[in-house]
């Protein structure tokens, strides 16, 4: 399967050079490892500098060789099915799909922020023959509400009914489509509620103006949820529909107290049952599915113990048994898919069956491995439930996705009073500079504190050395 991406003309220029620049700080960043590990003298050193690559590494040192052979704008597309939140009239549960793009780099609002690698998503749901979409606009963060798109019956359809548009600005992933509209309050209102998408509309009018209406588009690969779950055996559905389980049984818990109960949860103890819930719902929602595991391990003893002691109605093993074996499962097989990549390269290809997509490097295929295991530090609300954000991130959605607009029809206006007054250009260009600066600047003060930290760490592990030397 393929998706239609557009590009703007008017920033190609702009891609190829900004990606000189990060494959030059790739290649600097790459020189600097290496150069430590000529210096390692023993195992202990060795294992010290490995452990101080963190868990980026792999995502930078991939991403960063697919950047030396990509194209400006070569995109791979992952899309992972899972089931939607809310049920049908027939008791089934909707489907959602999130569309990942991998890219070897990205483009921030601010130059300073600049990083290699990306994964940007949009959130796609079906129900009764017509689908729902959340792009993402500002720092990934998705749209509030979902756009509306009528009299679409399969996910196949819609990729070829709209276009992906990844724009420059933190290279967020947006769809385009005639006449974009809101659906509101879906929930109560079904699809009678539905206001038009102003900023979208009013940036692209700006944006037209600046940059012209010239599109290239491309093609992009797609990596079906049929490949992840049948060839290459990554259930990302599976442990979705378990957490979605278990959290039906948590909402179920709570609804089971009576007044007084409730009440009294308001002043309760962090020994009480209820507290352990919420920190489940925390665990399930808000942690990266890489992380989960020791958390749900000690939760679910302490859920089995209350329900001994008749604390609270409901027998939690079995859920949370559920939840921790599928996500035992999807992160064994994805590690098992990036290790594969990486070491046998053929049968990995050969598995995916990515070989016949043509242009595409060998490079750019591990990197698909890579970015699944990428999406594994991503918490599931974050991956495909925007809804269930905590009350503190719906603040920060907000926030971010009002601003990303702002900052876009912004730029665009900047863009057309550039291009009709000449000296407006150099005078934002300085200021630019400026604030660059002054981020880097703040970067530079930050990495001086921990060098600093380091080295006295270093001399008081000597001193504790020479305290024991001396004692025995």
């Amino acid at each position: 399967m393929k998706i239609r991406a557009k590009i703007r003309m008017g920033e190609l220029p702009l891609e190829e050079e900004l990606q000189k620049k990060m494959a030059e700080g790739y290649h600097d960043w790459k020189e600097k490892i290496l150069k430590k590990a000529r210096g390692v003298k023993d195992l202990k050193e060795l294992r010290e500098l490995m452990y101080s690559l963190g868990d980026d590494f792999d995502w930078v040192e991939s991403t960063g060789r697919w950047l030396g052979e990509a194209k400006p704008y070569e995109i791979i597309c992952v899309n992972i099915r899972v089931p939607g939140l809310e049920r049908l009239k027939n008791r089934k549960r909707t489907e959602r799909y999130t569309l990942y793009g991998i890219l070897s780099f990205s483009k921030a609002m601010i130059h300073s922020y600049d990083h290699l690698g990306d994964l940007e998503r949009v959130i796609i749901e079906k129900r009764d023959n017509h689908f729902y979409a959340w792009s993402t606009v500002g720092h990934g963060y998705v749209e509030k509400w979902p756009e509306y798109f009528p009299n679409i019956s399969s996910v196949e359809e819609f990729y070829k009914n709209v276009h992906c548009v990844f724009e420059r600005g933190d290279h967020s992933l947006v769809l385009e489509y005639p006449n974009p509209t809101f659906s509101i309050l879906h929930k109560y209102f079904k699809n009678r509620l539905r206001v038009p998408h102003i900023a979208k509309m009013v940036r692209d009018c700006y944006t037209a103006h600046a940059l012209g209406v010239e599109f290239e588009e491309l093609e992009v690969p797609v990596i079906t949820h049929e490949d992840l779950e049948k060839k290459l055996e990554i259930d990302w559905y599976g442990f979705a529909e378990a957490v979605l389980e278990l959290d039906e049984l948590i909402q179920i818990a709570y609804r089971n107290l009576n007044f007084f109960q409730k009440i009294k949860q308001l002043f309760r103890e962090k020994d009480d049952p209820y507290h352990y819930l919420d920190c489940l719902k925390t665990v399930i929602w808000s942690i990266a599915p890489k992380y989960q595991e020791k958390y749900l391990r000690g939760l679910r003893k302490k859920m089995k113990e209350a329900y001994d002691q008749d604390r609270i109605d409901i027998d939690f093993w079995d859920p949370i048994t559920k939840v921790l074996n599928k996500v035992s499962e999807l992160i064994e097989q994805t590690h098992f898919i990036q290790w594969q990549s990486f070491l046998d390269p053929k049968r990995y290809s050969k598995k995916i069956g990515i070989r016949k997509i043509e242009g595409l490097s060998n490079v750019a295929i591990e990197a698909v491995a890579t970015g699944l295991a990428k999406i594994l530090l991503k918490s599931l609300d974050d991956i495909a439930y925007p809804e269930k954000y905590p009350q503190k991130e719906q603040l920060k959605l907000v926030g971010f996705v009002s601003g990303g607009h702002v900052y876009r029809l912004l730029r665009s206006m900047n863009m057309l009073l550039e291009k009709k007054f000449k000296f407006i250009a150099p005078k934002m260009e300085g200021l630019r500079k400026r604030f660059d600066q002054f981020m880097a600047s703040r970067k530079v003060k930050a990495a001086g504190e921990e060098e600093e930290q380091e080295i006295l760490e270093a001399e008081r592990e000597k001193k504790m050395k020479a305290l024991e030397e001396a004692s025995s």
